[in-house]
């Protein structure tokens, strides 16, 4: 199974960077796998809709990671 994570630029201009990942059952262990677990505050959305770590993925979903907005 391959899955598509797509990971948001941190930065307003930036381009998202697109990487296939196989080999995966869910949003945590493709996220994991791309060493960027230690960043804080992401959002995960499978297929374009709110997921968790947990979230079961199949053959070709995509995964994205959005930076959470902050402020106050």
């Amino acid at each position: 199974m391959a899955v598509i994570v797509e990971i948001a630029g941190f930065r307003p201009a930036s381009t998202p960077q697109r990487t296939a990942v196989e080999g995966v059952e869910t949003a945590g262990q493709a996220i994991e796998r791309l060493a960027v677990s230690d960043r804080p505050g992401l959002i995960i959305l499978v297929n374009g809709r709110l997921a968790s770590w947990h979230t079961r993925l199949q053959d070709n979903d995509i995964v994205q990671l959005i930076p959470a907005p902050a402020g106050g």
